[in-house]
């Protein structure tokens, strides 16, 4: 007589399984979380740079002194306008463009601007002041953008794998 043969698992199988699958939850989804938030921080960071690098070369592409203004905090914006600052945070305002940012997991701060803003002079791009714009995420990492008073700028942070440190 021919014996029939179980298919399946048994429940000890399935237990073993689950309990897998969950250690591995418990390790991956943090490391996940901090891959995303670090990966959000490049992008605003590089997205920053580009533009106060666009505002520099339109002030000497259209000879007239282009402003930068900032928002601080985790609402945070910036905008870029021809011959006076803008409000970015309405955006009508900063004719070449703004980036608004609110209730951001990452917050921005300044240090060393003028009414948080930057200009850049017509001539060769100079800035008006060397300072220092900085992201920073909810999990304590940071990169900066730092503008110099011949215009020059510089990505840095102490924190995040493939930056020089800020100095």
């Amino acid at each position: 007589m021919r014996r029939k043969q179980n298919q399946g698992f048994t429940i000890v199988e399935l237990m073993v399984v689950l309990v897998i699958v969950t250690i591995l939850a418990v390790v991956a989804v943090p490391a996940f979380i901090t891959y995303l938030q670090t990966n959000r921080l490049i992008g605003a960071s590089q997205q920053l740079y580009d533009a106060l690098q666009n505002a520099r070369s339109e002030a000497i592409k259209r000879n007239v002194t282009m402003y930068v203004t900032f928002q601080t905090g985790s609402n945070w914006c910036y905008g870029l306008n021809p011959s006076a600052t803008c409000n970015c945070a309405s955006g009508t305002t900063c004719t070449l463009g703004n980036t608004a940012v609110t209730s951001s997991p990452l917050t921005l701060s300044t240090s060393g601007l003028t009414n948080n803003a930057i200009t850049f002079e017509p001539n060769h791009g100079a800035a008006n002041v060397s300072g220092t714009v900085t992201l920073t995420s909810s999990n304590g990492n940071a990169i900066s953008v730092k503008v110099r008073l011949l215009g020059d700028l510089l990505i840095c942070s102490a924190n995040v794998s493939g930056y020089s440190a800020c100095s």
